[in-house]
């Protein structure tokens, strides 16, 4: 029996959301702020754990725990899409963000013993160079970790029926 498919519409909603709440972050300036980044996994896992209830339920709770995964890293790859979309639309649109976070990197290095500005000088401009890859980069294997963890706990919530095997059949 084939399962019906639920992934594709709470993964674009998950990533519409991921975006919102990154949108806010950076309208409210918040961009710099550690504890502001984690926001945006929260429509992220709530996304998840909503598409593998709705997996389940679509196929009567006849799923198995490697099926709700699958499901859940299935909207990962699609949530995915979006946040690369959103990186590099962040990359152009808001050239600020960059220099925010170039100005943090260096406030992070001042304080490290040790460290010489030539060090510091050189460090910055590696990032200044190749920050459009750095971004697309965090966001594809960001989203694809993050996507990992999200989809096992949310295929542990989903509810499953036991599948019952008879023994001499």
């Amino acid at each position: 029996m084939e399962q019906k498919n639920t992934h594709v519409m709470y993964g674009a909603i998950s990533g519409i959301g991921c975006i919102v709440i990154a949108l806010i972050i950076h309208i409210a300036k918040l961009d710099t702020a550690t504890w502001a980044g984690w926001l945006v996994y929260i429509p992220f896992l709530g996304g998840l754990v909503l598409n593998a209830l709705a997996f389940s339920k679509a196929n009567d709770g006849n799923i198995t725990f490697k099926s709700a995964f699958g499901s859940g890293f299935k909207a990962t790859l699609i949530i995915g899409i979006f946040m690369v979309i959103w990186a590099v639309i962040t990359v152009y649109a808001f050239p600020e963000i960059k220099e925010m976070a170039l100005e943090k990197a260096r406030e992070g290095m001042m304080k490290q013993p040790g460290m010489s500005d030539d060090t510091m000088d050189k460090a910055l401009e590696f990032t200044r160079k190749g920050y459009t890859t750095i971004m697309i980069s965090s966001a594809v294997f960001g989203t694809l970790i993050a996507g990992s963890i999200f989809s096992l706990i949310a295929a542990a919530v989903a509810p499953k029926k036991p599948q019952r095997e008879d023994a001499f059949s």
